[in-house]
């Protein structure tokens, strides 16, 4: 029998398998460019491989996008180029009321030095928050990947 990842380190720090999973709120404008051109969007929650932003027309999974978004407390943005890994349609009779019509965002790429300050968040915030935070639901991302 398997042996349940322990959420802590030594250290007291979250272990690399939860930081791999969290997934935290972070309510920011952020800038998507689709085909070199840029919209402004709202990131709604983040995790080290991605985050999920709101918009209303779909995005076709697989797309290739550019977005950048700053952290708290960091004027200087994360800039990423990101791939479409899922589409959620936003219907208010299939979803929770919290699930905004968006795009589940994979980083394929990050400026140097950004996703140290993405690990650097979720480990902050997974310290400060422990009532707050979320894992990621593989399940529900593979079942909106075809769009709608």
């Amino acid at each position: 029998m398997d042996k349940p990842t322990p959420p802590r380190s030594d250290d007291g720090l979250p272990s690399e398998d939860i930081l791999r999973r969290i997934r935290v709120p972070l309510m920011r404008r952020a800038t998507l460019k689709v085909d070199d051109h840029p919209e402004e969007v709202f990131v709604i929650d983040l995790a080290l491989d991605g985050v999920f932003v709101e918009r209303s027309s779909p995005l076709p999974v697989g797309a290739q996008v550019a977005l950048s978004f700053p952290l708290p407390e960091n004027a200087i943005p994360i800039v990423a180029a990101c791939r479409v890994a899922w589409w959620q349609s936003g219907d208010p009779a299939a979803l929770p009321k919290s699930m905004p019509a968006g795009a589940g965002l994979t980083f394929v790429s990050l400026v140097a030095g950004d996703e140290a300050k993405i690990r650097r968040y979720l480990t902050e915030y997974y310290l400060r928050e422990p009532r707050s935070r979320r894992f990621v639901s593989h399940a529900s991302a593979r079942r909106n990947e075809g769009g709608s």
